[in-house]
């Protein structure tokens, strides 16, 4: 097994530390510049503290770095441990530009180390239950829809963390991919800011649409095969059936709708109707197929190019949003 240090011990950082311990993986390091959130998973794991995140990365301890920090520090996080020869499981979102995406692919290629996205939604035991039941489907529906996030939320800073659209809409392009089986070709979207107004624009780059940054996008997407999607991402609130998160797919005869947080399936046969329970473990799954990989020397299923995709799907969603205008997306990965 490898030797784990988790960078950045919030919410995040925990949930991993849990997964990972629950496995069997060592838990050697634990760093966040809040000194006191590192000491106390450390002390929950028998680790090791550190106030440096680079200190962490370059310890020849340390086999393998979780990067569970703000959005903006995941793109030098992830170059510094791709140099120094440690494989990165990098939650979502990638980064929160296509230049700093970009970069982190170049540099894992130049090292040759493995880089797993964190798409817990991919390794949920339903949505591969349903990949297996709807095939080449022809329509599908996805939305990631939250409770409003608060307008002091680091996550909802639009240097920091990029939105909630940016945020949280990197797991619904993923799954659409995923279920549809397919590139994506061409997207179209409307939205702009709906109830962020106070808060600025991301410096430099003129994400916003109004006053604010994006925090809302209605879209379509058009895949190679012929498929179709809809694609709605926010925080305007959890709708009371489904819960934040819902999937549809359906190839004419038959479909299947995921929903309650990807605990409940449900399939239709074209005759009558299943209906799947299970667990939200996409969490413990994600991270024993990144160990997996990296034991047996092979690329995890959500690699780097699955994470750029995700943000390059969602940016060119915020161009059409800004142009009023489909934008092309063959040229992505």
């Amino acid at each position: 097994m490898p030797n784990i240090a988790i960078l950045g011990c919030g919410l995040i950082g925990e949930t991993h530390a849990r997964c990972l311990a629950e496995l069997g993986a060592p838990l050697t390091l634990f760093a966040d510049t809040n000194f006191a959130r590192a000491e106390y998973l450390a002390a929950s794991y028998s680790g090791i503290a550190v106030d440096d995140p680079i200190a962490a990365i370059q310890s020849p301890e340390i086999d393998a770095v979780y990067i569970c920090t703000y959005h903006d520090t995941h793109a030098p996080l992830a170059i510094t441990a791709a140099k120094a020869g440690k494989h990165i499981f990098l939650e979502k979102p990638m980064a929160i530009s296509e230049h700093d995406c970009r970069n982190i692919v170049s540099a894992v290629k130049e090292a040759g180390v493995l880089c797993m996205t964190g798409f817990k939604l991919h390794y949920s035991s339903l949505a591969r239950k349903a990949k297996v039941l709807i095939q080449n489907p022809l329509v599908l529906s996805a939305q990631v829809m939250d409770k409003r996030w608060p307008d002091d939320s680091w996550a909802n800073d639009s240097q920091k963390g990029g939105g909630n659209v940016l945020s949280q809409g990197c797991h619904a392009v993923e799954i659409l991919c995923y279920l549809a089986g397919s590139k994506p070709i061409r997207i179209f979207g409307e939205g702009g800011n709906l109830h962020h107004k106070k808060l600025p624009l991301r410096k430099g780059e003129g994400v916003g649409v109004g006053s604010g940054f994006i925090d809302t996008m209605a879209a379509t997407v058009s895949f190679e095969n012929g498929a179709v999607a809809s694609l709605v991402i926010g925080d305007s609130g959890e709708t009371p059936h489904d819960g934040k998160f819902s999937f549809q797919a359906m190839n004419g005869i038959r479909s299947i709708h995921l929903y309650h947080r990807l605990t409940e399936l449900s399939y239709f046969d074209g005759e009558c109707e299943q209906i799947f329970s299970g667990e939200e473990d996409g969490f413990l799954n994600e991270n024993r197929e990144f160990l997996s990989a990296i034991m047996d020397g092979r690329q995890p299923e959500t690699n780097e190019m699955d994470g750029l995709r995700a943000e390059m799907i969602l940016l060119r969603g915020f161009e059409s949003i800004r142009t009023g205008k489909p934008q092309s997306l063959i040229d992505l990965p």
